[in-house]
Formats: structure tokens, C-alpha cells, sequence
């Protein structure tokens, strides 16, 4: 969106030019060299997801093992220790700052010209009602991370990653491969990008998968063409239910071929191909517990409570093979 038209778009559905992207973007950011990255974007404050990648992570067989937050690993967690306790968590890995992160350190004028309100960027098709709920998270949000003294150090985070898996180039964003908080990547979107600038992109860097998470609603998909396959893995939310009657959060892996699943991985898709595997595993956390400390942060009625908590509980209409498209094929 161009500077002009973001001045007509109201908090929450506009980029600010902040957020633009591109291929210098990722080649200016460091290399992560792994046999074994996994990403994981959308944690909205869930510590209880939390937990349940971290043990995942942890039972990897390989040293060489990173684990990458892309952004939005705060959301939910208003409650001061639980904030504490996701920076306290996440600060060992690769965090990557995502809308909500960019916007706890922004100190817009309300109703100003740079008031983005939580930078979701929602498209037209997103009630307005889902907008206002989530600019006002955002400010309560903004609050807490004020008070733990944090937010100017997260909007001070990078806002891409570059790694290598076994010699094979990997751009990892919040959004897509322009903005931050962009929609390219997903669900209904995907198809169409390829061929308006994401392959061009993607073999400028010599990067040949884009891992995103932004739009939180989870799909994978692949191209291929006489210059080789390219792979795009957006895994929905790591700390809310992605699926049909699960409330599974999600994570991407994507690893040498010939390292084994962790014990207590559920892959539920996957796409292999060149000595490397990429899958898209189910994080199975502890629901009432989670259930728990969002109903304390969040009353009957609030705004996170009317937005979110449904989906937190019975999912989406997506189902797995929905999200798995081109090369990927359901897991075992």
C-alpha cells in the first residue's frame, strides 16, 4: 500500500512504510547454519504452547538444531509474569519482531497518521468488529510491555531471518517477502503470488523455501520448474488451534532427511526432496491449562474472549489436506 493510500486506511488495515521488505532485506540479515530449523510464528502469549515446543525441540537428535520465533510471540499475555515469562523463554532463541512487536515500541498519536493500530493489515474481507478488537488488545498489550520496560527492545528486533538446511537457502518473515505484516502468503493468497514476484524474489537470494506465519491460518505449497523446486510453509499460529476440531498449535520443521522425527512428534504434512524434509508438526499442549490463564487475562466478553477464545477451543474449518498443497503430502 503507497503512503497516500495508507492515509485513508483505518488502524489495524494498513502497513506503514516501515514495514516494506524485499530482497535486500534478506540479504542483509545473518545466516543461520542448521541441520535442524524449526519456525515458529504466532505464539500469542501462550505459555502453555510454549512449553510443549520447547520440550519438542528439545528431544532433537541434532546439536545443530535452531529455533526461530517469527514474530507475534506476544498477544495474549497481558498478565505481567506470564509477558515475563514468554520474553524469559524466547530470549535464548532467534526472535524475530512481527506486527505486535513492532507496534508495543511504536507511540503513535491515536487517530494520527502513523497509528496503525496492531499492524495486522486486515484485508477488506476481515469484519471490522475482529479490527477494533485487535487494535485494542494491542494497546493493553502495550501497557504491560511498557511496564516490564520491554517494548523498545522489540521493535529493535530484526524483522527477517536468512538460514541454511543442509546447503539449501531458507527467507524467514513474519508476513510475506515484501511486508512485515503482509498477506501474500496466505491461505487464499498463495497461489496467486508465485507468479507476481515471490519466485523472483526467493532465486535473487538464492533461498529456495520462505517460511511465514502472519495471516494465521496454516498452508504449505510448492513450485517447481526446470530451475528446480521452491517450498512456501506458513504455519498458521504456534499457540492456537489451526485445524478442524483440534486445538493443536503448529510448528514448521525443516531438517535434513536423514534426521529422525523427535520422540512425540505429530507431523501432519510434509515435503521431502533433496536430502531435506520440511514438515509441519502439531504442538499438543495442555488446553485446560491454557484455558486457565487466558480466562484470567481475558474476562467473558473482552475483547480476546470474543475474538479468539471459540477458535481456541474447537479450531478451524480448515483441515490438514486443505493447507497441504503442490508436494506436500499428509504425514504418517
Amino acid at each position: 500500500m503507497s503512503a497516500a493510500a495508507s492515509l485513508l486506511a483505518e488502524p489495524g488495515r494498513f502497513c506503514p512504510a516501515d514495514y516494506a521488505l524485499g530482497p535486500r532485506a534478506f540479504a542483509a540479515a545473518p545466516v543461520i547454519e542448521a541441520d535442524c530449523l524449526y519456525v515458529a510464528g504466532g505464539l500469542y502469549g501462550n505459555t502453555i504452547a510454549l512449553d510443549a515446543l520447547l520440550a519438542l525441540w528439545g528431544n532433537e537428535a541434532s546439536p545443530r538444531t535452531r529455533l526461530v520465533f517469527n514474530g507475534d510471540f506476544h498477544w495474549f499475555d497481558v498478565d505481567p509474569e506470564q509477558f515475563a515469562r514468554i520474553e524469559h523463554l524466547t530470549a535464548p532463541h532467534v526472535r524475530l519482531r512481527g506486527n505486535v512487536e513492532t507496534e508495543l515500541a511504536r507511540a503513535p498519536v491515536p487517530g494520527g497518521d502513523d497509528d496503525a493500530g496492531c499492524g495486522c493489515a486486515y484485508p477488506d474481507e476481515v469484519d471490522d468488529g475482529v479490527v477494533e478488537r485487535s487494535n485494542r488488545i494491542l494497546l493493553r498489550l502495550r501497557q504491560t510491555a511498557r511496564g516490564a520496560g520491554a517494548a523498545a527492545a522489540l521493535g529493535g528486533l530484526p524483522m527477517v531471518a536468512r538460514a541454511q538446511v543442509g546447503g539449501i537457502g531458507v527467507a524467514i518473515t513474519h508476513g510475506d517477502e515484501q511486508s512485515l505484516a503482509g498477506w501474500r502468503l496466505a491461505n487464499d493468497r498463495l497461489a496467486g503470488s508465485w507468479h507476481s514476484g515471490l519466485i523472483d524474489c526467493l532465486r535473487t537470494i538464492d533461498a529456495r523455501i520462505i517460511a511465514s506465519s502472519h495471516t494465521c491460518l496454516a498452508v504449505a505449497d510448492t513450485f517447481r520448474d526446470r530451475q528446480g523446486w521452491l517450498a512456501a510453509i506458513n504455519n498458521g499460529a504456534a499457540g492456537l488451534a489451526n485445524f478442524a476440531g483440534s486445538p493443536a498449535g503448529l510448528v514448521t520443521r525443516i531438517a535434513l532427511d536423514s534426521l529422525p522425527l523427535p520422540a512425540g512428534a505429530r507431523e501432519l504434512y510434509r515435503f521431502q526432496s533433496d536430502g531435506l524434509r520440511i514438515s509441519a508438526l502439531a504442538i499438543d499442549f495442555d488446553m485446560s491449562a491454557w484455558l486457565s490463564l487466558f480466562d484470567a487475562q481475558w474476562l467473558p466478553g473482552s475483547d480476546a474472549a470474543q475474538s479468539y477464545r471459540h477458535r481456541a477451543l474447537h479450531g478451524t474449518a480448515l483441515m490438514p489436506s486443505a493447507a497441504a498443497r503442490g508436494e506436500f503430502r499428509s504425514g504418517s
